[in-house]
């Protein structure tokens, strides 16, 4: 009886030890680029990783104005299925001065990118010269830091789209009250600021930039249709060119209304590829007549079939896939690198090994694979052989 007793008490300790690595494995992923931060290299500003190299964050924006078909996708669903089926780095997150959206929707969308290892920028979606929203915008920033602050993935941007406003004496006192709201809780995460004529003029802050705190980024808007690159980028390169970021926060590959405009927002895309400059995508949502990655049809949580993604969402979910293959570091592979809810992917590769040891590929019917260092479009598993140098691409989920 005491052997049994002894050897149910070793079982039991056994149990808790696997179910407490368990918990460890299954928790929240890194973020993928670390905390990051705003370095000068080479004379010019970057949003960098944690190492110090310039990243190009892709992703999406959220949607505000209503609920149906608009801020009904802030779900955790959404957020994972744009994480894993468009391979989004980076969610940009509205929140609008008349408190509409509930915040248990708005923090789901925070814990869901945090759980992913994504990034997320937390849009004061003010406009039209609501700088007079000090007040509001501090208490929102305050609980928005205090929550979540503690944590790498998170951007902030404390004025979406200032209008005619100038700069100097106009939307830089407004950025550096806000800024002191957060710096006072959050000491290290980005803060992107707006500029003069819907954050098109990221040329006027760099002229006159925020000298009192660190890491700050500034914003830049297009719709491809009416801003063509050729006038916008140069304010892009001077801004980048005196040591300040730059970050696309919003962009459309149309005109302001409804035509798409597919060929002026690739010029874009080349632009912003050989800049290094990341960017998220206007928006999550079918209610626009051009502007929608989704028709009606699309669930709120995902996943969603390519019949209910919309052309000008197939655009943009293509230029976001594009960025996924980009090598992010060598290191050694075993098994606690690999976290079990990641091991199955989809695209063209995840792992990358000269050896073709690191890591064995299968495909669902339980086929090894991988043997040329090459896969076809399909969905894989990924078990780790023991250690080896490979290649990490960022495509590892």
């Amino acid at each position: 009886m005491v052997r049994f007793n002894l050897l149910r008490l070793r079982f039991a300790l056994t149990a808790l030890v696997c179910l407490a690595f368990f918990s460890l494995s299954f928790g929240a992923k890194p973020a993928m680029h670390g905390q990051l931060q705003c370095k000068v290299i080479s004379g010019k500003g970057y949003i960098c990783d944690q190492n110090g190299n310039p990243v190009q964050m892709r992703g999406n924006s959220m949607y505000r104005w209503a609920s149906a078909g608009g801020y009904d996708y802030y779900t955790a669903g959404c957020i994972q299925h744009l994480y894993s089926d468009w391979r989004a780095h980076i969610i940009r997150l509205p929140y609008m001065t008349d408190n509409s959206i509930p915040m248990t929707m708005y923090n789901t969308v925070i814990q869901a990118c945090i759980d992913s290892g994504m990034y997320v920028i937390l849009d004061w979606h003010a406009g039209q010269g609501n700088q007079t929203a000090v007040t509001q915008a501090s208490a929102f920033f305050t609980t928005m830091a205090t929550q979540w602050g503690k944590y790498p993935n998170i951007l902030y941007e404390p004025w979406n789209e200032p209008s005619s406003i100038a700069w100097t004496g106009g939307i830089k006192p407004y950025m550096e009250s806000l800024i002191k709201v957060i710096r006072a809780i959050d000491t290290k995460n980005i803060i992107i600021c707006g500029n003069p004529n819907w954050d098109q003029n990221p040329q006027d802050a760099a002229a006159d930039p925020i000298t009192d705190a660190t890491n700050i980024a500034y914003s830049m808007h297009f719709y491809s249709g009416s801003h063509p690159v050729g006038s916008f980028g140069p304010g892009i390169k001077t801004t980048m060119s005196k040591g300040c970021p730059v970050f696309i926060t919003e962009y459309g590959a149309c005109n302001t209304g409804t035509v798409l405009a597919e060929p002026q927002c690739t010029a874009w895309f080349n632009f912003l590829d050989s800049n290094k400059i990341g960017s998220t995508n206007w928006a999550v949502e079918y209610l626009d007549a051009c502007l929608s990655i989704f028709t009606k049809s699309a669930s709120y949580t995902g996943p969603w079939a390519t019949s209910v993604i919309t052309g000008y969402g197939t655009f943009i979910q293509a230029y976001i896939l594009k960025g996924t293959d980009t090598p992010i570091g060598t290191g050694i592979l075993n098994e606690a690198m690999i976290d079990p809810r990641a091991a199955v992917a989809t695209n063209n590769g995840f792992i990358i090994g000269s050896d073709k040891k690191s890591a064995a590929v299968f495909n669902i019917n339980g086929t090894r694979c991988f043997n040329d260092g090459k896969l076809s479009s399909g969905v894989y598993i990924v078990r780790p052989q023991g250690a080896g140098n490979v290649q990490l691409l960022n495509t590892v989920r």
